[in-house]
């Protein structure tokens, strides 16, 4: 019973982990930072990345690691109001892992904090997808929030083109709330899931959703979407430093609005990472708003992404694989 109840969690682990799924998210990213070489120039972009400090990459990770600080805080909150009782320290550790698979679809491979908070702290599934779905929920909408400001700031021609599609984005995020929050309208969307191809999966909605409504009170919610605002602000505010250190004159409103903006059409077009959308649409904004060159832009679009998203994965994998083996030595020390 034992044996099975381990070779049970192993293939749990393995199975969200998704070796394949990770596999496919640096394939594409080779493809695309080829692309942006050739396109580059790979003479003209090495000698570009090459002028960086690299003191202003150390600065650039440190403000991305903030940024995990603060998603973390929101991620504490979260769990603390679904009475979660995780160590503190253990629940940090939870949170980075899951930036290990930040490059699959959409993100949704952050779930796996959900199944480390059951294999570490027999957490329920449902409270800790909760927690993930809305940890993602209120990133997405303290993008979208940063993105508006800097449109309305910039207040450019080029800018204001996208004001529209934000603010439709944000309608669609606020009635996704309105839906878990409303009984009238949960419950007229929830007879999909009690339909026969689905109707195993109806009550398993049921618990997620009484879960998530936890997170959405008034309080939990303005805190997490203030700590969100500021964290995302500091990866804006990396994007910033970095470009000006490569030459480029920038003010900050539009460095925050060029990586938000550029952030949320990754998010929603549900690649491994954003891969390819995030990297086209900051090449396009750099032109268009900017007008500097494709070398000198695609040289800002490699470090952007190395001290942030290359950076979040590789720390999460880092604290995986510790999670990981913990889970394997204190599964054999409940069999010895």
């Amino acid at each position: 019973m034992v044996e099975s109840m381990e070779s049970s969690n192993s293939r749990t682990l393995t199975n969200l982990i998704s070796f394949r799924s990770f596999v496919i998210g640096l394939g594409l990213a080779v493809i695309v930072y080829l692309v942006i070489t050739i396109l580059s120039g790979w003479e003209e972009l090495i000698k570009n990345i090459f002028r960086i400090n690299p003191l202003i990459l150390i600065l650039a990770m440190f403000l991305s690691f903030v940024n995990y600080i603060f998603r973390f805080l929101k991620w504490e909150l979260f769990t603390r109001s679904l009475q979660l009782k995780i160590p503190l320290k253990m629940n940090f550790q939870i949170f980075i892992a899951g930036l290990s698979l930040a490059i699959t679809p959409g993100k949704v491979g952050e779930a796996i904090r959900a199944f480390l908070l059951k294999e570490t702290s027999e957490v329920g599934l449902s409270k800790g997808l909760a927690s993930t779905f809305s940890e993602r929920l209120i990133d997405l909408l303290a993008v979208v929030l940063l993105a508006l400001f800097g449109v309305l700031v910039l207040g450019s021609n080029n800018s204001m083109d996208y004001f529209l599609i934000l603010v439709i984005i944000l309608i669609g995020i606020v009635f996704g709330v309105l839906i878990f929050l409303f009984d009238p309208l949960y419950n007229f969307f929830r007879r999909i899931f009690f339909l026969k191809p689905f109707v195993k999966i109806g009550s398993k909605v049921d618990n997620f959703r009484s879960d998530v409504v936890v997170t959405f009170r008034f309080s939990i919610f303005l805190g997490a979407l203030i700590l969100g605002t500021i964290g995302w602000a500091c990866e804006g505010l990396g994007f910033y430093i970095i470009a000006h250190n490569l030459g480029i004159t920038i003010s900050l409103e539009a460095a925050i609005f060029i990586y938000t903006i550029s952030s949320l059409l990754g998010a929603i077009s549900f690649l491994p990472g954003g891969l390819g959308v995030v990297e086209g649409s900051m090449e396009i904004f750099l032109a268009t708003i900017l007008a500097i060159n494709i070398a000198l832009a695609g040289a800002l679009i490699i470090l952007i992404r190395l001290t942030t998203l290359w950076f979040g994965v590789a720390l999460g994998t880092i604290f995986l694989l510790w999670l990981t083996k913990t889970v394997k030595s204190a599964d054999t020390s409940k069999t010895e």
